[in-house]
């Protein structure tokens, strides 16, 4: 139960985390409508039009990712198109994360969403996240022109390994839940250079 308590509280830590910068920007920009500005108008409206898509792009993949799985992706290319929205929403506009996705079936997406979200996280200026179903393996790829966050991969390979990250371990909550998620069923997790492995 412990543990259970610990994973909720990591999840619910990051998603706020990922979400109040966002949710910050609409409150202040109505707050400044609503003290009737003409000239700020169309500002705000453009702050509250971004803010409120990355919002709704975020929440759509969050929910997915981690809530019941009354709410299936029922095809891949709904799956692609979720996670592609949820990459857009991450880093600089001008330094894009752009997505791959090559599987069978969308019933793993349980798997290749909190993978996506972990490797998006070692793209330091943008890059490719390319998802590949092999007949061995799911693999989660993270590519980019720039370097990638090395710290980042380290924590990866050791909390796969059973220990802890060096910096808060709310960042790591998607690879925690998706260990959480293939405990008991013989599949692991490993990690090869920037490529996340998940099979048998």
């Amino acid at each position: 139960m412990n543990q259970d308590i610990h994973l909720s509280e990591m999840i619910a830590t990051r998603l706020s985390h990922d979400l109040i910068g966002n949710i910050g920007a609409v409150a202040n920009a109505v707050e400044l409508l609503n003290e009737g500005d003409e000239e700020d108008k169309e500002d705000i409206s453009n702050i509250l039009n971004f803010s409120s898509r990355v919002l709704s792009r975020r929440l759509k993949f969050f929910r997915l990712c981690f809530g019941l799985s009354n709410a299936a992706v029922k095809t891949t290319e709904e799956l692609a198109g979720i996670t592609g929205d949820y990459l857009l929403t991450l880093g600089n506009p001008n330094l894009p994360i752009t997505t791959e996705i090559r599987i069978s079936t969308p019933k793993i997406y349980k798997l290749v969403m909190p993978a996506v979200m972990m490797m998006a996280d070692v793209l330091v200026k943008g890059g490719k996240i390319t998802v590949e179903q092999t007949e061995n393996d799911l693999r989660i790829s993270a590519v980019s022109d720039a370097p990638l966050n090395r710290e980042k991969l380290q924590n990866i390979h050791k909390t796969i390994c059973g220990g802890e990250p060096d910096e808060n371990p709310s960042s790591y909550a998607p690879l925690f839940y998706l260990l959480a998620y293939l405990d008991g069923t013989g599949v692991t997790v490993r990690l090869q250079d920037a490529t996340l492995l998940i099979g048998e």
